[in-house]
């Protein structure tokens, strides 16, 4: 096999939480349904060898983990799985905005602030559909770094997927949309 072809074949990209099938993505989420590709919690890759993949897309995941350690040792795990320069595509709800949303009496409605309540703590629809941490760019970012990975940024869209990272409530854009990089050996200890 030429190395065209072996680089052809190494290039996988993992969709956490996906709710519908890709061309090029394999999806994982802790529900079963026809689309899913691996079941399993976002928290634990180990059926994945290291540097697996060229690109990890979450939408609106890791709110669902513990921010005391789940958190920041799942981002750890994600990274193991990225190639050195793979990217992670991550969207969470932006509690910067849906805090200004929910204290906005002036234009919403007591329902209107209800739904940006259950934007913030989870929908309860089932036991996956809870929150257990509010971020915002600043303490993303700071997750990110700690756990290893460079070039944060935050993007208005990814234009990867129609998903919750580009959802918009009574106008307003709701998602945090960050891009981070798994860093080159000679760039990070990982």
């Amino acid at each position: 096999m030429d190395n065209q072809n072996s680089t052809a074949k190494s290039v996988r990209c993992l969709h956490i939480g996906g709710t519908s099938s890709a061309p090029g993505w394999e999806v994982l989420n802790a529900i079963t349904a026809p689309y899913v590709d691996h079941v399993g919690n976002a928290n634990d890759l180990s059926r994945f060898n290291d540097q697996s993949f060229s690109q990890i897309y979450a939408s609106h995941v890791v709110e669902h983990l513990d921010y005391t350690n789940e958190l920041m040792m799942t981002l750890i795990e994600w990274r193991r799985t990225l190639i050195h320069g793979g990217k992670l595509h991550i969207s969470v709800p932006d509690m910067d905005v849906l805090a200004q949303l929910f204290l906005d009496k002036e234009h919403l409605g007591v329902e209107d602030r209800f739904m940006v309540m259950r934007m913030m703590f989870g929908g309860h629809i089932n036991s996956h559909d809870y929150h257990l941490v509010g971020l915002n760019q600043d303490f993303l970012s700071d997750y990110l770094r700690s756990a290893g990975y460079d070039n944060i940024e935050r993007v208005q869209s990814f234009g990867l997927f129609n998903d919750t990272s580009e959802m918009e409530f009574r106008g307003v854009r709701i998602s945090l949309n960050m891009v981070a990089t798994n860093p080159h050996p000679t760039n990070s200890t990982y």
